[in-house]
């Protein structure tokens, strides 16, 4: 069905125009997943410290509680460094002919030209799209985000969305696109 603007009929608004071209690839909510783990550790250490601290026990032989605190550390460390979920970006918009990437306060715009490729990885159950980039930007010389919630269970999707952007970028660059390979 056609839609009326203010454009003539049939023709679409730029706000239609907008939506379609600029799309976030990414979870939505990856700043809070990475705040709700460094809040989960905070929670462990806080309880592992607690119960001594409100009998007294701490102050007379902090030794055990550190031990305790210690472990939880070493664990968290290990997790983060398997994880690596402390360089996931924060947004991901795909704005047609580039990528817009924000991580923290840092932001950076990724021409299509420059993506060398996009890969997914699985870590820990977790699908993740990796972006290599021909030259490093503010963010490094890979983008590694999460892609949207919906396609958490769905790899064969998250991998569409790897192969598109690849595609896109080989056809920015002027090379073919390996869908015509098949």
């Amino acid at each position: 069905m056609a839609s009326t603007s203010e454009n003539g009929p049939g023709l679409p608004t730029v706000r239609q125009v907008y939506a379609r071209v600029m799309q976030v690839i990414s979870f939505k909510n990856t700043a809070l997943f990475k705040r709700g783990i460094w809040l989960t550790a905070a929670a462990l250490i806080a309880f592992a410290v607690t119960p001594s601290a409100l009998d007294g026990s701490l102050r007379q032989n902090p030794l055990s509680s550190l031990f305790v605190v210690g472990i939880l550390c070493v664990f968290f460390g290990y997790f983060l460094r398997k994880t690596h979920i402390h360089r996931l970006a924060d947004e991901v918009t795909d704005c047609g002919d580039h990528l817009k990437v924000q991580r923290g306060r840092t932001e950076a715009t990724i021409p299509l030209s420059d993506i060398e490729a996009a890969d997914v990885s699985t870590s820990s159950g977790i699908h993740r799209i990796t972006v290599r980039l021909r030259q490093p930007t503010v963010l490094g010389g890979q983008i590694e985000f999460l892609p949207q919630a919906s396609l958490w269970s769905n790899l064969p999707g998250v991998k569409r969305v790897a192969a598109g952007l690849t595609d896109r970028a080989n056809q920015a660059k002027g090379g073919r696109a390996m869908s015509d390979d098949f």
